[in-house]
């Protein structure tokens, strides 16, 4: 274990943690839009910038991105250059979403006023890449970035329909903004211009996956009678039974 110290705050944890991971086991805020839990780091949005001094020399950092492997680093969230770091940052992003309400709630907390463009049409979609890794991590390649600067934007292949999305809805999931919608009705779902068979759980009744994503799962949609949460209890009532001798 590596001792460091986050705002005045003694943390103990292991070589290669993050100081963003440091910071939430220390019960310390520090704001993030591209980092998610389930998803590989990229370091996109640059929101979680802290300051760290270490061996004498202070600079900015991804906090999301900068792993702990020195005893002794000092890290400070919330500095005035920090805090010019992230308006900078928000500034940016306001400027293109300011409906988003992440974005809304993040801009109040440090004063930052969006100045939308002349000609340009307000949005929710913040580039923070999170849908895209969330569709590489399931193994599916049905989203990915296209253009550059100002042009750049999330879409399937070629803008039109993938073939290779499974409806898992992983994509809208980790949006933190709500850009990613979708529609379920009549035993169906739709999202990104396709539009899946939902399979229902026998006992409780509820549409719980897609056809599609079960098979990428390698699942016969066929015989997948239950839900994973009926499964489980299923499952949980068999070892009752058979520790009664039933």
């Amino acid at each position: 274990m590596i001792e460091i110290t986050i705002d005045e705050k003694k943390v103990s944890v292991e070589t290669g943690t993050t100081v963003l991971e440091a910071a939430r086991s220390a019960g310390i805020e520090i704001p993030t839009l591209c980092a998610h839990e389930g998803l590989v780091r990229e370091g996109s949005c640059r929101l979680c910038s802290v300051e760290v001094t270490e061996r004498g020399k202070t600079k900015l950092v991804m906090s999301c991105m900068y792993p702990v492997t020195r005893e002794g680093l000092e890290v400070r969230t919330d500095t005035d250059r920090v805090r010019s770091a992230r308006r900078f940052v928000l500034q940016m992003l306001a400027d293109r979403n300011p409906k988003a309400p992440v974005l809304q709630a993040l801009c109040s907390r440090y004063g930052v006023v969006p100045n939308v463009p002349e000609n340009v049409e307000p949005e929710l979609c913040i580039r923070c890449g999170r849908c895209v890794r969330a569709c590489e991590t399931n193994g599916t390649s049905a989203l990915s970035f296209a253009g550059r600067g100002w042009e750049r934007e999330v879409t399937p292949p070629f803008h039109e329909a993938p073939g290779d999305c499974v409806g898992c809805l992983s994509c809208a999931e980790v949006c933190p903004t709500g850009r990613i919608t979708w529609e379920e009705k009549d035993g169906k779902r739709s999202i990104w211009g396709r539009t899946f068979d939902l399979v229902v759980c026998d006992r409780c009744r509820e549409a719980y996956a897609t056809a599609e994503q079960l098979r990428h799962a390698g699942t016969d949609p066929e015989t997948a009678r239950l839900c994973p949460r009926c499964r489980k209890t299923a499952q949980q009532e068999r070892i009752r039974l058979g520790n009664r001798g039933v």
